[in-house]
Protein backbone atom coordinates (compact mmCIF):
# COMPACT_ATOMS: atom_id res chain seq x y z
CA UNK A 1 0.00 0.00 0.00
CA UNK A 2 1.77 2.73 -1.37
CA UNK A 3 1.28 6.81 0.26
CA UNK A 4 -0.52 8.55 -2.26
CA UNK A 5 0.53 12.09 0.01
CA UNK A 6 4.53 11.48 -1.41
CA UNK A 7 3.43 11.39 -5.32
CA UNK A 8 3.76 15.14 -5.41
CA UNK A 9 7.01 16.69 -4.27
CA UNK A 10 8.82 13.29 -4.19
CA UNK A 11 9.62 10.93 -7.14
CA UNK A 12 11.05 8.07 -5.26
CA UNK A 13 9.00 5.71 -3.01
CA UNK A 14 10.76 5.86 0.23
CA UNK A 15 13.10 3.18 0.69
CA UNK A 16 11.74 0.17 2.43
CA UNK A 17 14.32 -0.06 5.68
CA UNK A 18 13.65 3.84 6.14
CA UNK A 19 10.35 3.28 6.04
CA UNK A 20 10.05 0.33 8.83
CA UNK A 21 12.52 2.27 10.62
CA UNK A 22 10.07 5.86 11.12
CA UNK A 23 7.13 3.43 11.10
CA UNK A 24 5.00 3.85 13.63
CA UNK A 25 2.49 0.74 12.82
CA UNK A 26 3.86 -1.02 15.68
CA UNK A 27 2.31 0.55 18.05
CA UNK A 28 -0.52 2.30 16.55
CA UNK A 29 -2.97 -0.47 17.43
CA UNK A 30 -3.58 1.57 20.57
CA UNK A 31 -4.68 4.33 18.86
CA UNK A 32 -6.89 2.32 16.11
CA UNK A 33 -10.17 2.88 16.91
CA UNK A 34 -9.46 6.77 18.69
CA UNK A 35 -7.82 7.64 14.84
CA UNK A 36 -10.95 6.04 13.51
CA UNK A 37 -13.59 8.32 15.46
CA UNK A 38 -11.50 11.43 14.80
CA UNK A 39 -11.49 10.41 11.01
CA UNK A 40 -15.25 10.24 11.39
CA UNK A 41 -15.93 13.66 13.44
CA UNK A 42 -14.02 15.60 10.67
CA UNK A 43 -16.08 14.08 7.68
CA UNK A 44 -18.72 15.19 9.75
CA UNK A 45 -17.00 18.48 10.27
CA UNK A 46 -16.45 18.81 6.58
CA UNK A 47 -19.84 18.20 5.74
CA UNK A 48 -21.80 20.37 8.28
CA UNK A 49 -18.80 23.07 6.22
CA UNK A 50 -20.84 22.04 3.06
CA UNK A 51 -17.32 20.73 1.38
CA UNK A 52 -18.60 17.08 1.33
CA UNK A 53 -22.19 15.69 0.85
CA UNK A 54 -24.74 14.32 3.34
CA UNK A 55 -24.50 10.88 0.91
CA UNK A 56 -20.88 11.11 0.74
CA UNK A 57 -20.73 11.66 4.69
CA UNK A 58 -22.55 9.18 5.36
CA UNK A 59 -20.86 6.51 3.27
CA UNK A 60 -17.63 7.47 4.56
CA UNK A 61 -18.60 7.11 8.06
CA UNK A 62 -20.47 3.75 7.35
CA UNK A 63 -17.16 2.53 5.82
CA UNK A 64 -15.33 4.09 8.76
CA UNK A 65 -17.48 2.71 11.25
CA UNK A 66 -16.71 -1.13 9.69
CA UNK A 67 -12.99 -0.42 10.01
CA UNK A 68 -13.43 -0.44 13.98
CA UNK A 69 -15.10 -3.80 13.90
CA UNK A 70 -12.05 -5.53 11.92
CA UNK A 71 -8.80 -6.80 13.22
CA UNK A 72 -6.14 -4.13 13.03
CA UNK A 73 -3.05 -4.57 11.97
CA UNK A 74 -0.96 -2.53 9.58
CA UNK A 75 0.47 -4.02 6.86
CA UNK A 76 4.29 -3.59 5.69
CA UNK A 77 5.09 -0.50 4.07
CA UNK A 78 2.45 1.67 5.97
CA UNK A 79 3.79 4.89 7.41
CA UNK A 80 1.47 5.09 10.11
CA UNK A 81 -1.76 4.68 10.91
CA UNK A 82 -3.44 8.12 9.58
CA UNK A 83 -2.26 7.04 5.82
CA UNK A 84 -3.28 3.37 6.13
CA UNK A 85 -7.14 4.57 7.38
CA UNK A 86 -7.39 7.25 4.43
CA UNK A 87 -6.03 4.88 1.77
CA UNK A 88 -8.59 2.08 2.62
CA UNK A 89 -11.23 5.32 2.72
CA UNK A 90 -10.15 6.55 -0.42
CA UNK A 91 -10.51 3.09 -1.97
CA UNK A 92 -14.05 2.77 -0.77
CA UNK A 93 -15.52 6.33 -0.66
CA UNK A 94 -13.23 8.19 -2.64
CA UNK A 95 -15.57 11.60 -2.47
CA UNK A 96 -14.71 11.22 1.19
CA UNK A 97 -11.61 9.66 1.34
CA UNK A 98 -9.88 12.12 -0.64
CA UNK A 99 -11.21 15.07 1.50
CA UNK A 100 -10.27 13.50 4.67
CA UNK A 101 -6.73 15.92 4.87
CA UNK A 102 -8.36 18.64 4.41
CA UNK A 103 -7.62 21.03 7.08
CA UNK A 104 -6.77 18.37 8.96
CA UNK A 105 -3.11 16.95 9.35
CA UNK A 106 -1.59 13.88 11.21
CA UNK A 107 -0.12 16.45 13.39
CA UNK A 108 -3.44 17.79 15.06
CA UNK A 109 -5.59 14.39 14.18
CA UNK A 110 -2.35 12.15 16.20
CA UNK A 111 -2.86 14.44 19.17
CA UNK A 112 -6.26 14.09 19.36
CA UNK A 113 -5.99 10.49 19.09
CA UNK A 114 -3.56 10.15 21.95
CA UNK A 115 -5.96 12.12 23.90
CA UNK A 116 -8.81 9.92 23.36
CA UNK A 117 -7.04 6.61 24.18
CA UNK A 118 -5.28 7.96 27.01
CA UNK A 119 -8.09 9.23 29.02
CA UNK A 120 -9.88 5.77 28.19
CA UNK A 121 -6.42 4.29 29.46
CA UNK A 122 -6.39 6.77 32.32
CA UNK A 123 -9.92 6.21 33.46
CA UNK A 124 -9.58 2.34 33.65
CA UNK A 125 -6.05 2.69 35.22
CA UNK A 126 -8.13 4.94 37.92
CA UNK A 127 -10.63 2.37 38.33
CA UNK A 128 -7.72 -0.37 39.03
CA UNK A 129 -6.04 2.03 41.45
CA UNK A 130 -9.52 2.56 43.77
CA UNK A 131 -9.99 -1.56 43.60
CA UNK A 132 -6.20 -1.61 44.97
CA UNK A 133 -6.74 1.41 47.52
CA UNK A 134 -9.79 -0.77 48.70
CA UNK A 135 -8.20 -4.19 49.55
CA UNK A 136 -5.43 -1.84 51.62
CA UNK A 137 -8.14 -0.23 53.18
CA UNK A 138 -9.89 -2.83 54.27
CA UNK A 139 -7.05 -5.10 55.14
CA UNK A 140 -6.21 -2.12 57.52
CA UNK A 141 -9.45 -2.14 59.04
CA UNK A 142 -9.13 -6.07 59.46
CA UNK A 143 -5.49 -5.80 60.95
CA UNK A 144 -6.36 -2.66 62.66
CA UNK A 145 -5.47 -3.70 66.19
CA UNK A 146 -2.70 -6.56 65.12
CA UNK A 147 0.49 -4.77 66.81
CA UNK A 148 3.56 -4.38 64.35
CA UNK A 149 6.57 -2.27 64.62
CA UNK A 150 7.25 0.94 62.49
CA UNK A 151 10.67 1.75 61.46
CA UNK A 152 12.95 4.75 61.07
CA UNK A 153 16.46 4.75 59.36
CA UNK A 154 15.02 0.54 59.54
CA UNK A 155 15.23 0.30 63.12
CA UNK A 156 12.85 -0.29 65.71
CA UNK A 157 10.98 2.85 66.07
CA UNK A 158 7.78 2.53 68.26
CA UNK A 159 5.03 -0.07 68.34
CA UNK A 160 1.97 0.61 65.85
CA UNK A 161 -0.63 -2.07 64.03
CA UNK A 162 -0.19 -3.78 60.81
CA UNK A 163 -3.16 -2.12 59.93
CA UNK A 164 -1.66 1.47 60.57
CA UNK A 165 1.24 0.34 57.61
CA UNK A 166 -1.37 -0.53 55.15
CA UNK A 167 -3.91 2.42 56.04
CA UNK A 168 -0.38 4.32 55.18
CA UNK A 169 -0.02 3.19 51.85
CA UNK A 170 -3.63 3.51 51.06
CA UNK A 171 -3.32 7.23 52.03
CA UNK A 172 -0.16 7.42 49.89
CA UNK A 173 -2.40 5.75 46.54
CA UNK A 174 -4.85 7.83 47.15
CA UNK A 175 -2.85 10.96 46.69
CA UNK A 176 -1.56 9.52 43.87
CA UNK A 177 -5.23 9.41 42.27
CA UNK A 178 -5.72 12.46 42.69
CA UNK A 179 -2.81 13.51 40.32
CA UNK A 180 -4.30 11.63 37.53
CA UNK A 181 -7.72 14.28 37.65
CA UNK A 182 -4.71 16.49 36.13
CA UNK A 183 -3.75 13.79 33.15
CA UNK A 184 -7.91 14.11 32.55
CA UNK A 185 -7.92 17.89 32.78
CA UNK A 186 -5.14 18.16 30.38
CA UNK A 187 -6.93 15.23 27.94
CA UNK A 188 -9.83 17.78 27.43
CA UNK A 189 -8.61 20.34 25.19
CA UNK A 190 -8.55 19.30 21.35
CA UNK A 191 -6.13 20.02 18.89
CA UNK A 192 -8.82 19.20 15.49
CA UNK A 193 -8.67 22.50 13.65
CA UNK A 194 -4.93 23.20 14.31
CA UNK A 195 -3.89 21.16 11.04
CA UNK A 196 -0.17 21.04 10.72
CA UNK A 197 1.12 23.63 12.77
CA UNK A 198 -0.60 27.10 11.93
CA UNK A 199 -4.15 26.17 12.09
CA UNK A 200 -6.02 26.29 8.36
CA UNK A 201 -7.92 28.55 6.00
CA UNK A 202 -10.47 26.33 6.01
CA UNK A 203 -13.39 27.84 8.00
CA UNK A 204 -13.58 24.58 10.30
CA UNK A 205 -15.86 24.80 13.59
CA UNK A 206 -13.67 23.50 15.78
CA UNK A 207 -15.65 23.74 18.93
CA UNK A 208 -18.29 21.68 16.66
CA UNK A 209 -15.33 19.26 16.42
CA UNK A 210 -13.96 18.83 20.01
CA UNK A 211 -18.12 18.22 21.04
CA UNK A 212 -18.39 15.41 18.73
CA UNK A 213 -15.33 13.61 20.08
CA UNK A 214 -16.16 14.33 23.85
CA UNK A 215 -13.49 17.53 24.28
CA UNK A 216 -14.81 20.32 26.40
CA UNK A 217 -12.96 22.96 25.03
CA UNK A 218 -10.13 23.94 21.96
CA UNK A 219 -6.68 24.68 22.07
CA UNK A 220 -5.83 28.32 22.51
CA UNK A 221 -2.93 28.17 19.83
CA UNK A 222 -2.41 25.48 17.00
CA UNK A 223 1.29 25.33 17.36
CA UNK A 224 1.06 24.31 20.83
CA UNK A 225 -1.71 22.01 20.39
CA UNK A 226 0.21 20.54 17.69
CA UNK A 227 3.87 19.92 18.55
CA UNK A 228 3.40 19.99 22.85
CA UNK A 229 3.55 16.42 24.71
CA UNK A 230 3.45 17.85 28.18
CA UNK A 231 0.41 15.96 28.30
CA UNK A 232 2.33 12.39 28.29
CA UNK A 233 5.16 13.65 30.55
CA UNK A 234 1.95 14.86 33.15
CA UNK A 235 0.65 11.24 32.72
CA UNK A 236 4.28 9.55 33.15
CA UNK A 237 4.89 11.40 36.27
CA UNK A 238 1.35 10.63 37.45
CA UNK A 239 2.95 6.63 36.87
CA UNK A 240 5.83 7.15 38.64
CA UNK A 241 4.36 8.50 41.83
CA UNK A 242 2.27 5.38 41.79
CA UNK A 243 4.88 2.63 41.23
CA UNK A 244 7.45 4.78 43.79
CA UNK A 245 4.76 3.70 46.18
CA UNK A 246 4.09 0.02 44.91
CA UNK A 247 7.56 -0.29 44.90
CA UNK A 248 7.88 0.95 48.64
CA UNK A 249 5.13 -1.69 49.51
CA UNK A 250 6.83 -4.23 47.99
CA UNK A 251 10.41 -4.17 49.76
CA UNK A 252 8.69 -3.93 52.80
CA UNK A 253 7.14 -7.36 51.66
CA UNK A 254 10.55 -8.34 51.20
CA UNK A 255 11.74 -7.33 53.80
CA UNK A 256 9.27 -8.51 56.39
CA UNK A 257 8.64 -11.68 54.93
CA UNK A 258 12.58 -12.37 55.22
CA UNK A 259 13.67 -15.09 58.21
CA UNK A 260 15.48 -11.95 59.05
CA UNK A 261 12.81 -9.94 59.88
CA UNK A 262 10.16 -13.03 60.25
CA UNK A 263 7.14 -10.33 60.55
CA UNK A 264 5.01 -11.63 57.40
CA UNK A 265 3.87 -14.72 55.03
CA UNK A 266 3.72 -14.00 51.79
CA UNK A 267 1.05 -16.50 50.03
CA UNK A 268 2.22 -19.36 48.32
CA UNK A 269 1.08 -18.37 44.54
CA UNK A 270 3.47 -15.32 44.33
CA UNK A 271 6.52 -17.00 45.86
CA UNK A 272 9.14 -19.06 44.07
CA UNK A 273 11.49 -21.76 44.83
CA UNK A 274 15.27 -21.92 44.26
CA UNK A 275 16.22 -24.62 41.37
CA UNK A 276 18.77 -25.69 44.20
CA UNK A 277 17.99 -24.52 47.45
CA UNK A 278 14.95 -26.48 48.40
CA UNK A 279 14.03 -24.76 51.43
CA UNK A 280 13.55 -21.56 49.92
CA UNK A 281 10.01 -19.19 49.55
CA UNK A 282 11.47 -16.22 47.10
CA UNK A 283 9.17 -13.45 47.08
CA UNK A 284 9.79 -13.46 43.23
CA UNK A 285 6.73 -10.75 42.67
CA UNK A 286 7.31 -8.38 45.34
CA UNK A 287 10.68 -8.15 44.40
CA UNK A 288 10.04 -7.56 40.31
CA UNK A 289 7.51 -4.79 41.68
CA UNK A 290 10.26 -3.03 43.53
CA UNK A 291 11.36 -2.44 40.06
CA UNK A 292 8.83 -0.72 38.65
CA UNK A 293 9.54 2.44 39.54
CA UNK A 294 12.43 2.22 37.99
CA UNK A 295 11.49 0.74 34.61
CA UNK A 296 8.57 4.11 34.78
CA UNK A 297 11.37 6.81 35.76
CA UNK A 298 13.05 5.30 32.47
CA UNK A 299 10.26 5.62 30.41
CA UNK A 300 9.57 9.25 32.02
CA UNK A 301 13.19 10.03 31.33
CA UNK A 302 13.35 8.90 27.77
CA UNK A 303 10.32 11.41 27.03
CA UNK A 304 11.91 14.17 28.99
CA UNK A 305 14.92 13.61 26.43
CA UNK A 306 12.91 13.10 23.66
CA UNK A 307 10.47 16.52 24.17
CA UNK A 308 13.73 18.69 25.65
CA UNK A 309 15.96 21.34 23.27
CA UNK A 310 13.14 20.86 20.31
CA UNK A 311 11.91 23.40 18.43
CA UNK A 312 8.39 24.69 18.21
CA UNK A 313 6.74 23.12 15.43
CA UNK A 314 5.77 18.79 14.89
CA UNK A 315 9.03 16.54 14.23
CA UNK A 316 8.69 12.92 14.26
CA UNK A 317 10.76 12.72 17.61
CA UNK A 318 7.84 13.26 19.08
CA UNK A 319 6.14 10.06 17.27
CA UNK A 320 8.42 8.54 19.57
CA UNK A 321 7.13 9.54 23.26
CA UNK A 322 4.04 7.76 22.86
CA UNK A 323 5.01 3.88 23.16
CA UNK A 324 6.40 5.26 26.25
CA UNK A 325 3.79 6.27 27.62
CA UNK A 326 1.26 2.94 27.16
CA UNK A 327 4.36 0.96 28.01
CA UNK A 328 3.95 2.73 31.61
CA UNK A 329 0.77 2.04 31.62
CA UNK A 330 1.06 -1.46 31.29
CA UNK A 331 3.73 -1.62 33.56
CA UNK A 332 1.24 0.08 36.44
CA UNK A 333 -1.47 -1.73 35.95
CA UNK A 334 -0.11 -5.66 35.95
CA UNK A 335 1.35 -4.03 39.53
CA UNK A 336 -1.84 -3.01 40.90
CA UNK A 337 -3.49 -6.53 40.37
CA UNK A 338 -0.56 -8.67 41.73
CA UNK A 339 -0.46 -5.81 44.40
CA UNK A 340 -3.92 -6.18 45.51
CA UNK A 341 -3.29 -10.40 45.73
CA UNK A 342 -0.36 -9.75 47.93
CA UNK A 343 -2.05 -7.92 49.92
CA UNK A 344 -5.18 -9.77 50.42
CA UNK A 345 -3.32 -13.16 51.09
CA UNK A 346 -0.59 -11.89 53.14
CA UNK A 347 -0.53 -12.60 57.13
CA UNK A 348 1.09 -11.20 60.07
CA UNK A 349 3.24 -13.77 62.28
CA UNK A 350 1.89 -12.06 65.49
CA UNK A 351 3.89 -13.41 68.60
CA UNK A 352 6.70 -12.33 66.40
CA UNK A 353 5.65 -8.69 65.30
CA UNK A 354 4.66 -7.99 69.25
CA UNK A 355 7.76 -9.45 70.71
CA UNK A 356 9.80 -6.69 67.99
CA UNK A 357 7.57 -4.58 69.93
CA UNK A 358 8.49 -5.17 73.31
CA UNK A 359 10.49 -2.59 75.54
CA UNK A 360 12.37 -1.02 75.31
CA UNK A 361 10.71 -0.10 71.95
CA UNK A 362 8.33 2.46 73.28
CA UNK A 363 11.00 4.12 75.91
CA UNK A 364 9.64 7.61 74.36
CA UNK A 365 6.68 6.53 76.44
CA UNK A 366 8.72 6.97 79.51
CA UNK A 367 9.63 10.28 78.68
CA UNK A 368 6.23 11.24 77.71
CA UNK A 369 4.92 9.80 81.24
CA UNK A 370 8.01 11.75 82.89
CA UNK A 371 7.01 14.88 81.42
CA UNK A 372 3.26 14.75 81.41
CA UNK A 373 3.08 12.95 84.59
CA UNK A 374 5.87 14.14 86.66
CA UNK A 375 6.39 17.60 84.99
CA UNK A 376 10.30 16.48 84.13
CA UNK A 377 11.60 18.94 81.22
CA UNK A 378 11.41 16.74 78.57
CA UNK A 379 15.11 16.55 77.26
CA UNK A 380 15.71 15.62 80.85
CA UNK A 381 12.92 12.74 80.37
CA UNK A 382 14.56 11.79 76.68
CA UNK A 383 18.05 11.36 78.18
CA UNK A 384 16.88 9.32 81.48
CA UNK A 385 14.68 7.13 78.82
CA UNK A 386 17.35 6.54 76.79
CA UNK A 387 19.41 5.42 79.67
CA UNK A 388 17.05 2.79 80.96
CA UNK A 389 17.10 1.28 77.25
CA UNK A 390 20.68 0.62 77.20
CA UNK A 391 19.96 -0.89 80.11
CA UNK A 392 17.49 -2.99 79.15
CA UNK A 393 19.58 -3.82 76.09
CA UNK A 394 22.79 -4.59 78.21
CA UNK A 395 19.77 -6.79 80.25
CA UNK A 396 21.49 -4.53 83.47
CA UNK A 397 17.88 -3.12 84.19
CA UNK A 398 16.94 -3.70 88.12
CA UNK A 399 15.23 -1.75 91.05
CA UNK A 400 18.86 -0.48 91.71
CA UNK A 401 20.17 0.49 88.58
CA UNK A 402 16.78 2.13 87.54
CA UNK A 403 16.90 3.94 91.19
CA UNK A 404 20.32 5.21 90.71
CA UNK A 405 19.74 6.38 86.78
CA UNK A 406 17.03 8.50 87.98
CA UNK A 407 19.00 10.10 91.06
CA UNK A 408 21.84 10.94 88.83
CA UNK A 409 19.46 12.96 86.50
CA UNK A 410 18.03 14.41 89.62
CA UNK A 411 14.27 13.05 88.64
CA UNK A 412 12.55 12.78 92.14
CA UNK A 413 10.50 10.40 91.05
CA UNK A 414 9.10 6.92 92.44
CA UNK A 415 8.86 4.56 90.10
CA UNK A 416 9.80 0.80 89.64
CA UNK A 417 10.97 -1.59 87.25
CA UNK A 418 7.22 -3.05 86.71
CA UNK A 419 5.42 0.05 86.17
CA UNK A 420 8.35 1.39 83.40
CA UNK A 421 7.28 -2.29 81.91
CA UNK A 422 3.66 -1.31 82.01
CA UNK A 423 4.73 2.31 80.64
CA UNK A 424 6.63 0.82 77.22
CA UNK A 425 3.76 -1.90 76.71
CA UNK A 426 3.37 -2.26 73.46
CA UNK A 427 -0.45 -3.14 73.22
CA UNK A 428 -0.96 -0.12 75.78
CA UNK A 429 0.89 2.15 73.99
CA UNK A 430 -1.16 1.81 70.85
CA UNK A 431 -4.20 2.32 72.79
CA UNK A 432 -2.60 5.47 74.31
CA UNK A 433 -1.78 7.17 71.12
CA UNK A 434 -4.18 10.05 71.32
CA UNK A 435 -4.21 11.95 68.17
CA UNK A 436 -6.18 11.40 64.78
CA UNK A 437 -3.72 9.90 62.29
CA UNK A 438 -1.72 7.78 65.08
CA UNK A 439 -1.60 3.91 65.02
CA UNK A 440 -4.34 4.08 67.79
CA UNK A 441 -6.84 1.16 66.16
CA UNK A 442 -9.83 3.41 66.55
CA UNK A 443 -8.16 6.10 64.41
CA UNK A 444 -7.33 3.61 61.54
CA UNK A 445 -11.00 2.43 61.51
CA UNK A 446 -12.23 5.81 61.74
CA UNK A 447 -10.20 7.02 58.98
CA UNK A 448 -10.00 3.82 56.98
CA UNK A 449 -13.73 4.36 56.92
CA UNK A 450 -14.06 7.75 55.80
CA UNK A 451 -11.53 6.92 52.60
CA UNK A 452 -13.78 4.17 51.37
CA UNK A 453 -16.91 6.32 51.60
CA UNK A 454 -14.76 9.25 49.16
CA UNK A 455 -14.03 6.08 46.99
CA UNK A 456 -17.37 5.19 46.54
CA UNK A 457 -17.67 8.90 45.09
CA UNK A 458 -14.52 8.62 42.71
CA UNK A 459 -16.02 5.21 41.53
CA UNK A 460 -19.13 6.62 40.71
CA UNK A 461 -17.55 9.65 38.96
CA UNK A 462 -15.05 7.39 37.01
CA UNK A 463 -17.77 5.21 35.75
CA UNK A 464 -19.69 8.61 34.86
CA UNK A 465 -16.81 9.77 33.10
CA UNK A 466 -16.27 6.77 31.22
CA UNK A 467 -19.91 6.25 30.35
CA UNK A 468 -20.02 9.61 29.04
CA UNK A 469 -16.83 9.29 26.83
CA UNK A 470 -18.26 6.00 25.31
CA UNK A 471 -21.47 7.12 24.39
CA UNK A 472 -20.27 10.37 22.71
CA UNK A 473 -17.68 7.92 20.61
CA UNK A 474 -20.49 5.73 19.73
CA UNK A 475 -23.25 8.14 18.76
CA UNK A 476 -20.63 8.96 15.97
CA UNK A 477 -21.09 5.89 14.34
CA UNK A 478 -25.31 6.63 13.97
Amino acid sequence: MGAPHRKGVLGKEMDPEAAAYTSSSAFDHEIYEATVYVNIAHLRALEKLGVIGKTAADRGVAALSNMLREKFELPPGVEDIHIYVETLLSQQVPEAGENLALAKSRNDAVVAAIKIRLRERTLDLCRQLADCIQVLLEKSVEESSTVFPVYTHLQRAAPATYGFILHAYAVRLYKTLQTFRKVLNECEESPLGSAAVAGTSVPLDRQYLATLLGFRKIGANALESTASREFIITALSATLATAVVLSSLAEEFVLYSSEEFGLVEMPEELAATSSIMPQKRNPVVAEVMRTKAAEVMGLLASVEQIVCRMPSGYSLDLQQATPKLWAAFKELESSLKLLAKMVRGSSVRRERALHACMPPVAAVELANYLTLKHGVGFRKAHTVAGRVSRLMAERKLSEQTLKQTLKEHGVEVSLNVAEVLDIMDPVKTVERYSVEGSANPKYVVKSAQELLEELKNIREWLEAESRGLRETLTSLLR
